[in-house]
């Protein structure tokens, strides 16, 4: 049995392989950094705490008036 093969279709072949393989690992590599950042969208959560946290000020605001109001009656 020789080495010799004709038309180098495994050259070609491997070539083809080789470049697909490039771009696999291109995707994978991008794919791989942009799992990496924090890409979570925390507006809606940033917005529902300003809403609880002027609720609860102005809730303990309206309590001293009333207590306030209630004392020097």
């Amino acid at each position: 049995m020789t080495d010799s093969y004709q038309n180098q279709e495994q050259d070609r072949r491997i070539g083809e392989l080789e470049k697909k393989m490039d771009a696999v690992f291109d995707h994978i590599a991008t794919t791989n950094e942009e799992l990496g950042q924090i890409k979570t969208d925390t507006e809606w959560l940033k917005k529902f705490f300003w809403i609880v946290a002027t609720s609860a000020i102005g809730g303990l605001i309206a309590a001293l008036l009333n207590l306030l109001i209630t004392i020097s009656k």
